[in-house]
């Protein structure tokens, strides 16, 4: 939480300089001779390191530049070499900054809009089918919520990391949530990955990514929780031995641009922008359930086994769950969001 407090503060500070000063933000986007560049900066992983978000993000530019007659064109720097999300997400905020991707705990805590993070709740979806068909009306959710908040961003899409699960060491195979009691296990400093983990009975252990090899060879920790592609992209399958898959969180990261200046825009380049984001970020969550599944061959490979919970396993990690998941809803006020999610869900989950 200090980490997010960080971030929140630093916001705060841009909103204060601009009302001092006196004067309107500078919009990043700018025009010259009739086109119209945005600009796009993120910490994914560019598309020849194998970012799979940066991928489907490329195509959305250069389709939309194509549609757009090179009237409308997007300068996009991954890999957090223009900055840190602490340092990125603010600006988009101010409007320095028109684009940016991160999850929406880190875009509800800036914009002191909690509420949009219930998405990364536990268990509010526990396969791929739903966390595609939520892929596809979270964008839309998002809007009406950052909508009614007077927030100044628009969100474009959801792009899909993929499903979180458990991975523990050699000595402790996790079959049921009885096997899970008093395990060390890492999480992001994050109240709901630490909640989520303790409500399995586990020790919750906040640390860096940077450091869960280490932990696990010096048996600070007796586990983490992750999904495929990040576990493969910091090389972390020859740290551990058991995947058990819990399914218990989606990260699905919400791509967003200042609303004020995405108004900037002609409407035939606003169309243009909107149709085409929302087309793609679909696109790479169907693809993605493919890519996280060829990086967990990956894992196996490597020597990992994967545990598949029992159906009256599996029903007992989502329940011991459930009282925190809906104590947040209701906290921050999302019964009528959440109930029309799963209402989509449960329609369009295929």
């Amino acid at each position: 939480m200090k980490h997010m407090k960080q971030i929140l503060a630093f916001a705060l500070v841009l909103v204060m300089v601009v009302a001092l000063v006196g004067v309107t933000p500078a919009y990043a986007v700018s025009e010259k001779k009739g086109t119209y560049t945005l600009t796009f900066y993120h910490i994914f992983a560019a598309e020849e390191a194998g970012g799979h978000e940066s991928l489907w993000i490329n195509k959305a530019i250069e389709e939309v530049k194509e549609k757009s007659d090179g009237r409308l064109i997007i300068d996009c720097v991954p890999g957090g070499v223009m900055g840190s999300e602490e340092e990125l997400i603010p600006q988009v905020f101010a409007g320095t900054l028109d684009m940016s991707l991160s999850g929406p705990s880190v875009w509800g805590t800036v914009g002191n809009i909690d509420a949009i993070g219930w998405s990364e709740l536990p268990y509010v979806v526990d396969n791929y089918s739903q966390m595609n068909a939520l892929g596809e009306i979270l964008p839309d959710l998002t809007n009406k919520q950052l909508e009614e908040a007077g927030i100044d961003l628009y969100c474009l899409g959801a792009l899909s990391q993929g499903i979180r699960c458990l991975c523990t060491a050699e000595k402790f195979p996790v079959y049921t949530v009885d096997d899970c009691k008093g395990l060390r296990i890492r999480v992001p400093q994050s109240d709901v990955y630490m909640a989520t983990v303790e409500g399995w009975g586990c020790a919750p252990t906040a640390m860096s990514s940077s450091q869960v090899i280490t932990g696990l060879a010096n048996g600070t920790i007796e586990g983490f929780e992750s999904d495929p592609a990040s576990i493969t992209a910091r090389g972390q399958q020859e740290g551990f031995h058991w995947y058990v898959e819990t399914y218990h969180i989606a990260s699905l990261n919400l791509l967003m641009i200042n609303k004020s200046n995405l108004q900037q825009l002609p409407e035939d380049l606003q169309e243009i922008l909107i149709s085409v984001f929302k087309e793609k970020s679909v696109e790479q969550c169907y693809d993605r359930v493919g890519a996280n599944e060829a990086e967990l061959e990956k894992i196996k490979a490597a020597g990992v086994e994967v545990i598949t919970p029992t159906e009256e396993a599996f029903a007992a990690f989502k329940a011991a769950d459930t009282i925190f998941r809906d104590e947040k809803i209701a906290e921050w006020g999302d019964e009528e969001i959440f109930a029309e999610a799963l209402e989509y869900v449960a329609a369009n989950a295929k």
